[in-house]
């Protein structure tokens, strides 16, 4: 019989405590502590996680590794073929739903397809991609979406901080989810964040049940009463009938069973991460205005390249360099095997992200900007670059996250300067850090005058 997999000593437990988990769960999982992100900059968090893994891998070989914590174990996933096989082999029998991420989770969206387990996993991913169109290049509301993307970011003629940036960007995601009537609605994103709060304690802090039940008054209209062309208006149309159901999906399963109002809470959450990916990425075009060319050239001949590639490369460049998902769960349902050895049923799985894209072994653009690698094939290779993941359990809104901010990066470039902070310029010079707190960036945003389409 195979052996289970390796268990780091204790010294060697303590160590990845310090150096690679406790650095994800103190910078908020869920929603950023910023002043916990600017001790993990100055510390380097990134990078001493990347060097424990090294020596993890020198110690025990590819692993991955039990690290026994007080009340749990986790596996760490220490390979490339790893990632990807756990990543490719969900749900069955690597579960996306985990202990971690339900206890997480729950405290706002309960019900989401990433913490829902069989028979209703199936319907509810495929509920988000009937709204979502994964399969499409383009949302059947696109063009709204660039719409509401530009006349938000016209707002932005002033120097920025990141909470202002951000109230900006929330206008854009309550109009695309919940239409024009949210746009104000700045209550509903409060409401929320004091949730997520929450949730970056896990299962150690209590259900806020009164905070939830104010969201959900909040939200529930937003999708009773949709407004067409947001999401929750394809969402209402996609719903089964009363005593039907949708195509492909259980005609028996009830509305209440897919939880409709449930799914939106996961788009509001994933969309704020997108503008932290996209404030990261307009601090480093101000500081390397080299990097503006392509996406200029694109955006004024937009023949040549409609769904706006160079900018896209570049929102996916920024979520390589600092991942927003700072650790992907998975969790085995069976016994699993392991090159010889085996892991238990119930084993949970940690994939740290930086880990994989910054590491300068494996990738010799780990530590620069460079967005053809999402144009020349580069980012398909064997090592794991997965900034939406992969696989089955792939983020569903990636086109419509890709699509709303390319955008957002295309309208900044051509209409604007963007005049970045002394030490922020100062950090981002030279080789990018792979730890980058986002919430100290500060931005001057100059309209440009009018350039005329050649």
């Amino acid at each position: 019989m195979p052996r289970e997999l390796p268990i780091a000593s204790p010294l060697d437990a303590g160590l990845v405590l310090r150096d690679v988990l406790l650095p994800v769960v103190a910078q908020g999982a869920v929603l950023r502590r910023p002043r916990v992100g600017t001790v993990a900059e100055k510390l380097r968090a990134d990078n001493r996680a990347l060097r424990r893994v090294r020596q993890l891998r020198r110690k025990y070989g590819d692993g991955p590794v039990l690290i026994q914590l007080p009340g749990r174990t986790v596996a760490l996933v220490l390979a490339p073929d790893d990632v990807l096989r756990l990543l490719a082999e969900t749900p069955d029998p690597f579960a996306a739903s985990t202990a971690e991420k339900d206890g997480a989770l729950r405290h706002f969206e309960p019900h989401a397809v990433l913490v829902s387990d069989p028979p209703l996993r199936a319907p509810r991913r495929e509920l988000n991609e009937l709204v979502l169109e994964p399969h499409q290049p383009v949302h059947q509301h696109g063009h709204r979406m660039l719409e509401v993307v530009r006349e938000e970011l016209d707002t932005m003629h002033a120097t920025l901080g990141w909470n202002d940036f951000r109230a900006i960007w929330s206008r854009v995601v309550r109009r695309i989810v919940l239409g024009d009537g949210a746009r104000e609605d700045s209550e509903l994103t409060d409401l929320l964040d004091q949730l997520r709060a929450d949730a970056n304690w896990a299962g150690f802090r209590p259900q806020q049940e009164i905070v939830r039940a104010r969201f959900l008054a909040k939200l529930t209209p937003y999708v009773d009463h949709p407004e067409p062309g947001s999401l929750v208006h394809v969402l209402h149309e996609n719903l089964p009938a009363a005593h039907g159901g949708i195509d492909g999906l259980p005609h028996d399963l009830p509305t209440a069973g897919l939880d409709p109002v449930g799914q939106v809470p996961h788009w509001l959450f994933a969309f704020d991460a997108a503008g932290i990916a996209l404030w990261r990425l307009f601090a480093v075009l101000g500081t390397h205005p080299e990097a503006l060319e392509p996406i200029v050239a694109e955006a004024r001949h937009p023949e040549a390249s409609p769904l706006l590639a160079h900018a896209g490369a570049a929102v996916q460049e920024s979520l390589r360099l600092w991942p927003t998902t700072l650790v992907i769960l998975r969790q085995s349902q069976v016994d699993t095997e392991w090159r010889g050895r085996f892991a238990p049923a119930g084993t949970e799985f940690a994939i740290v992200s930086s880990v994989f894209h910054r590491d300068d072994e494996a990738l010799d653009f780990a530590d620069r900007f460079e967005p053809s690698i999402w144009l020349d094939g580069r980012s398909d290779g064997p090592w794991p670059i997965i900034p939406f993941s992969t696989g089955p359990a792939e983020c569903p809104g990636r086109n419509v996250v890709l699509l709303t901010t390319s955008a957002a990066v295309s309208h900044v470039a051509t209409h604007f300067d963007l005049d970045v902070d002394p030490v922020t310029r100062a950090r981002l010079a030279d080789d990018l850090p792979a730890t980058f707190n986002h919430a100290t960036v500060r931005i001057g945003c100059w309209k440009t005058a009018p350039q005329t389409t050649v």
